[in-house]
């Protein structure tokens, strides 16, 4: 009955004539121990996701679910529809955003991204079922996403699946050059400062990834863009290789004198120093790769 009573609001809602707009965050937190946690996976339908490590448990997350309609009443009752599980399997921690995908499958994100004319909205899937992501301001979508904010020790593995919205990632506590991070956003930037993972695996459909501040403890790094380019900022005595390829693009080192060479499977490889840091694979379709140095700026 109230899921008839929300498609009437909704009904409402998208005639022309209400101009007036009204939005509404409900926020969710949970605190959750690390104890026998080796693994966090979360995954979101739309919305920024951050990440923070820490030295020790427990984990912290923090749901900021936005909602916004015609008026309040409405953007209060949307907000309602969203909701995330929380769920420890055999040490996984899974955090799953449940949208009301059988009611709605268009939604309206304020922060949409045009990258050469692209947004992504026409082929995007959640939860196996098709799913479209338009601006607030289309008739059809409602306007429902969140913002996720996790923070978990840094010896604990992370997996991230985000369908549309930025990827923030922020080293802190230790260094666990063990841990793994695997994220994924369809549209989307990542932003990774001080990372704390050995090993890291980051993928964007449409977006950009940018280490701000260095590679931190990354031993083996895979950084994969279809459209959108990768930024390393380096320290000025960077160590490390960089194994690139690309199909349309340029590649920029501002960081050292070295040069970028041809391997015999086609990819640029370029040594910093004695090469003995970390290794960085890079795949771009549609995209430059600039090497310059920390604070030097895009």
């Amino acid at each position: 009955m109230f899921r008839l009573a929300l498609t009437s609001l909704f009904l409402a809602a998208s005639v022309p004539a209400m101009a007036s707009h009204a939005t509404f965050i409900r926020p969710v937190q949970q605190t959750i121990p690390a104890a026998g946690i080796t693994q966090v996976a979360l995954e979101n339908l739309v919305g920024p996701i951050s990440v923070q490590t820490s030295a020790e448990g427990p984990i912290q997350l923090v749901v900021l679910i936005h909602s916004g309609g015609a008026d309040d009443a409405f953007a209060r009752a949307l907000s309602q529809q969203l909701n995330f599980t929380v769920k420890n399997e055999n040490g996984q921690l899974r955090i799953i955003g449940n949208y009301p995908l059988e009611h709605f499958r268009d939604y309206g994100y304020p922060h949409m991204r045009g990258i050469m004319g692209i947004h992504g909205t026409t082929s995007n899937e959640y939860d196996g079922k098709k799913v479209f992501i338009h601006d607030v301001g289309s008739k059809k979508a409602v306007e429902l996403w969140a913002e996720v904010r996790l923070t978990v020790p840094a010896n604990i593995n992370i997996a991230i699946r985000n369908t549309y919205g930025d990827v923030e990632l922020r080293g802190g506590g230790d260094a666990a050059s063990t841990a793994t991070l695997d994220g994924f956003t369809d549209v989307g930037d990542f932003s990774v400062y001080r990372p704390v993972w050995g090993t890291l695996k980051l993928q964007s459909d449409y977006g950009k990834v940018e280490f701000t501040d260095g590679l931190g403890v990354g031993k083996d790094i895979y950084v994969n863009t279809d459209v959108g380019g990768t930024y390393l900022d380096l320290p000025p005595q960077a160590q490390g290789k960089i194994i690139a390829h690309k199909d349309l693009g340029f590649l920029h080192n501002d960081v050292s004198a070295a040069k970028f060479t041809k391997d015999a499977d086609g990819n640029s490889v370029l040594q910093l120093g004695d090469g003995a840091g970390p290794s960085v694979h890079i795949e771009m379709s549609v995209g430059s790769l600039h090497l310059q140095t920390v604070g030097g700026g895009n």
